[in-house]
């Protein structure tokens, strides 16, 4: 008598194993997706969390200034009146911002290599007045080939919310290239070291006087 022998244990056997293997390669594989798409996400809010912040620490221009020499043939010096947009504070330190300059002769990389902070207040009153389109008029420049001007604050490097800086640049002192005729074009930048940077691009108007607004009131 010969005895039957199934097969059928060892077929299930088999399927068995291959459906605990496919469970454990989609768990391990779910896995991996899932550690990427939380890494994923944690660097999205990273992004997020530092474009706000830069958004909130940049700087925004309110008036943008020209003062041209005694024979009204040059431009000599720039004044940018800035304010911050955001909630963050910039720092003016030489060290923490750069400020560039640039025209069809020449482009320097940054213009402001020495801390010079002045505030209104170490003005004399027939300097200053009230008007910096006065104190732009009345002070000698030709000391500081880029100064940081306090309009509004409280007497420290840092512009904060509610303060006024200017930036004034004696291009004369600057470059012997720097100097700006009618019509020509000029770029500044300020580059802080927290924050966007922020692109004034402007042009002498034909007739020069005394000094000029260009951008702002």
């Amino acid at each position: 008598m010969k005895w039957m022998k199934s097969k059928k244990g060892l077929t299930g056997i088999e399927t068995a194993i291959i459906l605990i293997a496919f469970v454990i390669s989609a768990s391990v594989f779910a896995f991996a997706v899932l550690n990427m798409g939380l890494l994923t996400t944690s660097k999205a809010q990273e992004a997020i969390v530092s474009g706000v912040s830069q958004a909130q620490s940049s700087v925004k221009i309110t008036s943008v200034y020209a003062f041209a020499d005694d024979n009204k043939k040059n431009v000599t010096g720039l004044a940018m009146m800035v304010q911050i947009s955001g909630t963050h504070s910039v720092d003016f330190y030489a060290d923490k911002i750069a400020i560039s300059y640039k025209n069809d002769r020449l482009a320097i990389p940054d213009v402001y290599e020495k801390w010079m902070f002045v505030s209104v207040s170490e003005f004399s009153s027939d300097t200053y007045k009230g008007d910096f389109k006065t104190l732009l008029r009345q002070y000698n420049w030709t000391e500081t080939g880029c100064v940081i001007v306090e309009v509004q604050g409280d007497s420290d490097n840092l512009l904060e919310a509610g303060e006024i800086f200017a930036i004034v640049m004696n291009l004369e002192r600057i470059n012997a290239d720097a100097p700006l005729k009618v019509y020509e074009i000029f770029t500044v930048e300020l580059i802080p070291g927290h924050g966007s940077k922020l692109t004034f691009t402007g042009q002498i108007p034909a007739s020069l006087l005394g000094v000029m607004v260009l951008s702002g009131a």
